[in-house]
């Protein structure tokens, strides 16, 4: 999963270039997820539904199921774990971020006083030309990377997981998903950083446990994606 953030001050056209940027990345079949970030208050249901009421009556997790479904959680998330809740239900290639300009991930500006360090391109989101995007979304390609936490390397003078961001960014390292480690750890809703050692030996661990089991019996084929959740009861 790469992440890529389109940031601006207001009224700089960041909604318009988050929206030709996803559809270029569909347009390419990459899987697709997007998160808007918006100082107020924002509601996924409306007066009226069924939905509204419950969440009105004192549910402060409603789920909707139809034709879609969607998730109304009366709490405000961190992004980092935002992040981590889409890989584990939905794991797509991209997430496409409006906003969250303060946050370490590769960033696509949309005017000069919002560039950082994590800044892989500045653009004029209202004369930017159909070549010049599919150009930036090349860019998107090479230097987006996954949840910080998650980032190693193993070159020499990159121990930090914001400066490996930011040698991503700006194209002093090159991003390879193959390279990065395949067990994502959350403890108490924040995301754990694992080296290549401690992933390989949780994973090799876990599988070795989980391949006696007759999960055939489950409809299981195989041991694609495992989603484990660990009570830690305190006495």
């Amino acid at each position: 999963m790469r992440i890529i953030s389109i940031v601006g001050l207001k009224n700089t056209g960041k909604t318009s270039l988050t929206g030709k940027i996803i559809k270029e990345l569909t347009n390419r079949e990459f899987k697709v997820a997007s998160i808007k970030h918006s100082h107020h208050q924002m509601e996924m249901d409306h007066e009226g539904t069924d939905t509204y009421k419950q969440m009105e009556a004192g549910s402060g997790f409603v789920v909707g199921i139809g034709g879609r479904t969607y998730f109304n959680i009366n709490e405000r998330f961190d992004l980092e774990r935002i992040l981590f809740l889409i890989k584990l239900i939905e794991n797509p290639d991209f997430v496409v971020i409006e906003g969250f300009k303060a946050y370490p991930y590769a960033k696509i500006a949309t005017c000069e006083e919002v560039k950082d360090e994590y800044t892989i391109k500045v653009v004029n989101s209202f004369e930017i030309t159909d070549y010049e995007l599919l150009e930036l979304v090349d860019l998107v390609e090479e230097r987006s990377y996954d949840i910080l936490e998650t980032l190693f390397v193993n070159e020499c003078g990159y121990n930090d997981a914001s400066l490996i961001g930011q040698a991503f960014a700006q194209g002093k390292l090159d991003y390879n998903p193959e390279t990065q480690a395949e067990v994502n750890l959350a403890i108490d809703g924040v995301n754990i950083g694992l080296n290549r050692f401690v992933s390989d030996y949780l994973k090799q661990t876990i599988l070795g446990v989980l391949t006696p089991l007759k999960i055939k019996e489950y409809g299981v084929e195989n041991f694609e994606d495992i989603d484990i959740t660990i009570k830690n009861k305190k006495e």
